[in-house]
């Protein structure tokens, strides 16, 4: 009985994290001139960032969305991401801070 238990809860955590990284979230992908005049957050690593920034976004990781949310909050923004594993993360991450996402700029072709 307890094996069963233990068992329920860990498919359970698996069963999260797989929904917050991995189930698509309904974001328009846009280019990055679609986004001029509103807040674009860059939410790629920081050594993918350096590589191929991107001008005007304001760069988060999303390790630092937390910290860094009262910066956009109610707003409506755009992000940028290199994958879908962060693209689905940031935008759910994002949502529960009030920050709503409209879009997002693919910077891996990937995505």
């Amino acid at each position: 009985m307890a094996g069963f238990i233990i068992a329920s809860a860990v498919l359970a955590a698996m069963l999260l994290i797989g929904y917050k990284r991995y189930w698509p979230v309904n974001v328009k992908r846009i280019l990055p001139d679609e986004a001029a005049g509103h807040p674009v957050i860059d939410v790629r690593d920081w050594q993918e960032a350096n590589r191929l920034p991107l001008a005007g976004a304001e760069h988060i990781p999303c390790g630092y969305i937390p910290r860094n949310a009262g910066k956009f909050g109610g707003q409506e923004v755009y992000i940028a991401a290199a994958s879908a594993v962060e693209r689905n993360f940031s935008v759910r991450l994002l949502k529960k801070y009030n920050i709503h996402v409209k879009g997002f700029i693919c910077m891996n072709e990937s995505v």
